[in-house]
């Protein structure tokens, strides 16, 4: 085997990294002593500096916020937004460039807990980056495998992130299982049926005991959108109306999707939404809140609020009720919600995770009462309607839920080992 192999799990929501000399692979300290880090990136106009993580998300949302943030950054791999830029700090900049700041970033990591240039590396991917569009969901593979060669990797392979999972899962196995793998990303929901034992796990090639394959794009990302929409966003305006002349117009949902959307929040930061929005202060028939809306578009409040939004998603996890204040605003309102509201605005969201379900069972041509292992990995797994759904169609198996937020990391560089044992070193 190479001296070190990697295995990165570049996820929309939160990444991570593992390695391996041959032993048993190890979580790489990717912030603070922590073996997760936010996906997420601050470029600071007055230093000129990137920061990375935790350490952008405080500079952004606890300095004076000068600079651009982004997050979410996968969600844009093989679309057409991929193929431009942004500007950042008055520089036009591209989007793989941006990437490509954060997976070196990882790497340094790598090699540093390696003490060595890491060359190796299988990177996690979705079942789909792109829903129904083969040639979007190959160039997306493409622009990673072309930002992790740029960022110094020598070989980059690629895995399946359930897959990954179901590998760290395998290690503490002492029977054969069949498996249900599901994996609840940021942005994607991913599910795999594949055949776990202790024998299997030293073979090199797996593909007979992968049954099927499914997955959606649906994800956190998409549960924060519902939620922000439905409970954060009336309180901004959302459904209210303004009057134009002699008629009462509902106000355009455009800025507050926009808001809803972690990938998508820096687009209302301009002047032509911030005039609109402006008139929607004057002329709506609810100002008190239109003016909310306005200070966030003013002040670049976006992320701050979604922070909020996600506080409130993860509280709900474990309680019924929830209540903040929006103290980042001039009148601090009040939000309300519970989680009844929450499952109920992501009920669409669950139907396709579900539908996505269904698929790989009938794909794998088994029954669900066959599957005797359902590994759970990614932090929407933690949702208490996502748990019932899925101990719902599989009543027979094993729930196991350990490593949520390692497991894929691990996982791949366990399948580093495998696929980089000497003399093979290929993709």
């Amino acid at each position: 085997m190479a001296k070190y192999v990697a295995g990165i799990d570049f996820g929309t929501t939160n990444s991570a990294a593992a390695i391996s000399d041959g032993a048993t692979p190890r979580m790489v300290d990717v912030e603070g002593g922590k073996d997760t880090i936010p996906t997420a990136l601050f470029f600071a106009d007055k230093t000129n500096r990137v920061h990375y993580g935790r350490d952008a998300q405080n500079k952004y949302t606890n300095g004076d916020g000068s600079g651009r943030f982004m997050r979410s950054m996968k969600r844009i791999l093989g679309s057409q937004t991929m193929r431009g830029g942004t500007v950042v700090n008055g520089k036009m900049t591209r989007f793989d460039t941006i990437i490509e700041y954060f997976v070196k970033h990882l790497k340094q990591k790598i090699d540093k807990a390696a003490g060595a240039k890491v060359e190796y590396v299988v990177m996690g991917r979705p079942v789909h980056f792109r829903d129904n569009d083969p040639a979007g969901d190959a160039q997306a593979q493409a622009e990673l495998e072309k930002i992790a060669l740029a960022a110094g990797f020598k070989h980059v392979a690629f895995q399946y992130e359930p897959i990954a999972a179901a590998f760290a899962h395998e290690q503490n196995l002492t029977s054969e299982k069949l498996a249900f793998v599901v994996d609840i990303g940021g942005g994607t929901s991913d599910f795999t049926i594949i055949r776990l034992s202790p024998e299997r796990k030293f073979k090199l090639d797996r593909t007979e005991d992968v049954l099927a394959n499914t997955g959606v794009r649906i994800g956190g990302n998409d549960f924060d959108k519902a939620l922000s929409m439905k409970s954060f966003m009336p309180c901004f305006g959302l459904g209210t109306e303004y009057k134009s002349y002699d008629k009462n117009i509902t106000i355009p949902t455009s800025p507050y999707i926009s808001l809803s959307t972690w990938s998508s929040v820096n687009e209302v930061y301009n002047y032509k939404t911030l005039n609109m929005v402006r008139g929607y202060t004057v002329w709506g028939l609810e100002p008190e809140k239109t003016k909310r809306l306005y200070e966030i578009i003013e002040n670049r409040l976006g992320h701050k609020n979604l922070d909020y939004v996600e506080n409130a998603k993860m509280a709900l996890s474990s309680q019924q009720d929830y209540e903040i204040v929006l103290d980042f605003l001039a009148d601090a309102p009040l939000v309300k919600t519970n989680r009844s509201i929450f499952e109920d605005s992501i009920k669409s969201d669950m139907a396709k995770i579900e539908k996505s379900v269904q698929e790989c069972i009938a794909q794998a041509g088994i029954k669900n009462t066959d599957i005797e292992l359902v590994i759970l990995t990614g932090g929407s797994t933690e949702i208490p309607y996502v748990s019932r759904v899925m101990q719902s169609y599989f009543p027979n198996a094993e729930l196991s839920s350990a490593n949520k937020m390692a497991s894929v990391g691990l996982g791949l560089a366990y399948d580093a080992m495998r696929r980089f044992a000497e003399p093979q070193h290929t993709k």
